[in-house]
């Protein structure tokens, strides 16, 4: 797999006939190994042993309804009283992040309403917090600790 600027980790991974895959940090059970799995499970990494978010917060690819369709953020981080505060985008190392992925997001938004939104492709990295006071999210440079995420709002 493609290295990425997040910090590399411990992982297992198994062989299944031809495929590979990897051990899930949150979900506990081995998931096919793609680009994009890879990049979500070293942005799970990052978060939960650089950023100090608990394992027990983290909801993976979790179904959200909006009218008659139907989402699934790759990441939703919550706070201790379940409510969500940051949704993750994970795009595989190869796709280029542009403004159709912030309107992807959007969408996972409208339903969420978080403080936090955050993309990646695993090299490149932005982050957005919603400022009430303006109505509108302005990018900030660093991804937030949970501490930071879980007291916003």
């Amino acid at each position: 797999m493609m290295l990425l600027t997040l910090p590399c980790f411990d992982y297992k991974t198994k062989q299944v006939l031809d495929k590979t895959y990897i051990l899930d940090l949150v979900r506990k059970k081995y998931v096919l190994l793609t680009p994009e799995e890879w990049v979500r499970q070293h942005m799970l990494h990052y978060l939960i042993h650089h950023r100090s978010y608990p394992k027990g917060l983290c909801c993976l690819e979790k179904r959200i309804y909006r009218g008659t369709r139907y989402y699934r953020p790759d990441i939703i981080l919550r706070d201790k009283l379940g409510v969500a505060k940051m949704v993750v985008e994970c795009k595989a190392p190869y796709i280029t992040l542009t403004n159709k992925t912030l309107g992807q997001m959007m969408q996972y938004n409208r339903q969420l309403a978080v403080d936090y939104l955050l993309v990646t492709n695993g090299i490149d990295h932005f982050c957005w917090k919603w400022e009430a006071n303006r109505g509108q999210f302005q990018a900030i440079r660093n991804i937030p600790t949970y501490q930071t995420c879980a007291m916003t709002g």
